[in-house]
């Protein structure tokens, strides 16, 4: 809808209850998602709810330390986090 944001469906508590797992949900939808921090009403995103203790860490650790961001481009660790498995994102931090 209208002014929904990847933070703001985290924290929904039918979906994460926490807005850092933010992430889990990016990932999941990486090929509909070109920037985190744009999403758009009518998109149907897909919710990883069958998350392991390791990707859920690995989420809220990139949503804490991503660093600056621009609007309409993702940031260099966010297309690390999309690329890497969460045990080898968790080894670099």
């Amino acid at each position: 809808m209208k002014g929904d944001t990847l933070w703001g469906i985290a924290s929904m508590p039918l979906v994460y209850g926490n807005p850092y797992e933010w992430p889990l949900i990016y990932k999941a939808n990486s090929g509909k998602i070109h920037d985190p921090d744009l999403i758009f009403p009518g998109e149907n995103l897909m919710i990883n709810q069958g998350a392991s203790t390791m990707q859920i860490d690995a989420a809220i650790y990139h949503a804490k330390h991503r660093g600056a961001w621009k609007l309409g481009q993702p940031t260099s660790s966010d297309l690390k986090y999309l690329k890497e498995s969460a045990a080898e994102f968790l080894k670099m931090k």
